[in-house]
């Protein structure tokens, strides 16, 4: 038997609202997982970052080992002026358009642990043996700008997050 996964996002206050079987992260002004991003866009004139955006892999099924959870981007660098930031967290908090404080999201893996409750937020182990529903830490991120950005709103390349683990 082998493991399924699907992607959750968090919402709302703590980053505690989640809706399931997320396909995208549109990095935005607004802090849900239904309005398009087109609708919000962030003000990259004034500098102003998206929301941070809360997502974690949901594991279900049957399985004798995972381990070795990694998140990483293919690029964190979408244009001049701008940069996605990242960290794996065990908390959340209420989504801002504050800068996150977290460095350039991780083109080689960011280490994140397995908790077996109902929730991605705690410290987790390394590896788990336990079947059916386990929940991969958080991975927060956010599109930051600066004042070197020199366009305007509207679409940046697509950026692909990758989640890898270790099965047996």
């Amino acid at each position: 038997m082998a493991s399924t996964q699907s992607w959750t996002e968090y919402n709302g206050a703590s980053a505690a609202t989640p809706t399931a079987s997320r396909a995208e992260a549109n990095w935005k002004r607004i802090d849900d997982s239904t309005t398009p991003y087109s609708s919000s866009p962030i003000n990259s004139t004034n500098n102003e970052n998206s929301m941070t955006k809360y997502q974690a892999l949901v594991f279900a099924g049957t399985w004798s080992s995972l381990s070795v959870l990694t998140y990483k981007i293919d690029n964190n660098a979408p244009a001049t002026g701008l940069s996605i930031v990242g960290s794996v967290v065990t908390s959340g908090t209420t989504p801002s358009t504050t800068a996150s404080g977290d460095s350039a999201m991780s083109t080689t893996g960011l280490a994140a642990n397995f908790n077996n409750s109902t929730t991605p937020y705690g410290a987790g182990t390394s590896s788990s043996t336990a079947s059916g529903t386990m929940y991969a830490n958080a991975l927060r991120t956010q599109l930051q700008t600066t004042s070197s950005y020199a366009g305007g709103p509207g679409d940046i390349t697509t950026r692909t997050i990758t989640a890898t683990w270790t099965e047996s």
